[in-house]
């Protein structure tokens, strides 16, 4: 039998202290779209040395890490959505509920199961954090949420002879599973309370939020794999596109080039359960956009650092 996008299951778990996955680990299932992929990629090096019949002295694979994107749809109450989150914005929900985005890394260990008929093959990852987190929402679509990811390396399903490893068709010791949310999934409608500062009540028919951590693998002398992810800063923008009402986007600019931070906030949330993320962010010069018999304007927020509670951060997310 030949293995279908549909026979494939997706799970991730908290990585031990080396960065590698634990003993006896919890997985927690995640639904993704069909095409995400997480891969181990190396960077490919070509001898510059002449052989003999100019052919070609070959090449070294060096800097093998991971990377990849995993496609979903933003759901709420699901362990892995909360860890993919902790990991994007460098956080820790606490016991209420609330993530402050700052400089605490969560490490992952991913697993992928190939399902052919009575046969399940498996490919891990391990060592990964998310290095950006894309959520998009329209109002008329599904609520989407792309995590992609770089990691430290995959584990081997050969021996040095080739050999296939017993663990590439087996369970690790130990292992159990967290099923993942059968809730329902984010669409537009449960787009709420969108308030940002200084446009007072408008209807959105876009909101869109990236967020990026400048990730790299560590490499080193005499190890084929990196010794950990580094992280040399963090970006994001919020891009939103609301119906023009009135004059509103154009005073956010002050004084023909000024663009103070403005308080902003917004739910994903169905029957009272869901997140609210908030933060400070500067605004762009307002771009019109006529779209057939609408009048749309897009503005993009680009987050600023704050603190909230005597700790420094830019996002604030509240579990609801």
């Amino acid at each position: 039998m030949a293995i279908k996008p549909s026979d494939t299951e997706w799970s991730l778990c908290v990585a031990g202290p080396d960065g590698n996955f634990p003993a006896n680990p919890v997985f927690n299932r995640l639904e993704t779209i069909v095409g995400s992929s997480l891969s181990g990629v190396a960077d490919s090096i070509v001898s510059e040395t002449r052989r003999k019949g100019r052919t070609n002295a070959g090449q070294r694979l060096v800097n093998p890490r991971v990377e990849g994107t995993l496609n979903t749809e933003f759901t709420y109450g699901d362990a892995a959505v909360k860890l993919l989150l902790e990991s994007a914005f460098s956080g820790k929900f606490d016991a209420n509920g609330r993530m402050l985005a700052g400089t605490t890394e969560t490490e992952l260990c991913f697993q992928r199961v190939w399902i052919d008929g009575s046969t399940s093959y498996f490919t891990r990852q391990y060592g990964c954090m998310v290095s950006e987190l894309a959520i998009n929402a329209e109002a008329g679509g599904i609520v989407t949420a792309d995590y992609t990811v770089l990691g430290r390396g995959t584990m081997p399903v050969t021996a040095a002879n080739g050999t296939q490893l017993a663990s590439a068709t087996a369970e690790l010791d130990g292992a159990t599973y967290v099923e993942a949310s059968t809730n329902e999934k984010f669409a537009g409608p449960d787009v709420k309370n969108i308030t940002i500062a200084g446009l007072g009540t408008v209807d959105y028919q876009t909101l869109n939020f990236t967020l990026t951590q400048d990730r790299a693998a560590q490499t080193m002398l005499g190890s084929a794999y990196a010794r950990g992810i580094g992280t040399a800063g963090k970006s994001g923008e919020i891009v939103v596109t609301f119906y023009r009402a009135d004059l509103a986007p154009e005073k956010l600019i002050k004084n023909g080039i000024e663009n103070p931070a403005v308080d902003i906030s917004f739910d994903y949330v169905i029957g009272g359960e869901g997140y609210r993320f908030s933060t400070k962010a500067q605004p762009s010069f307002p771009e019109d956009n006529e779209d057939g018999a609408n009048q749309m304007v897009t503005v993009t927020f680009v987050p600023v650092g704050y603190e909230v509670d005597g700790q420094p951060t830019d996002y604030v997310i509240q579990e609801l």
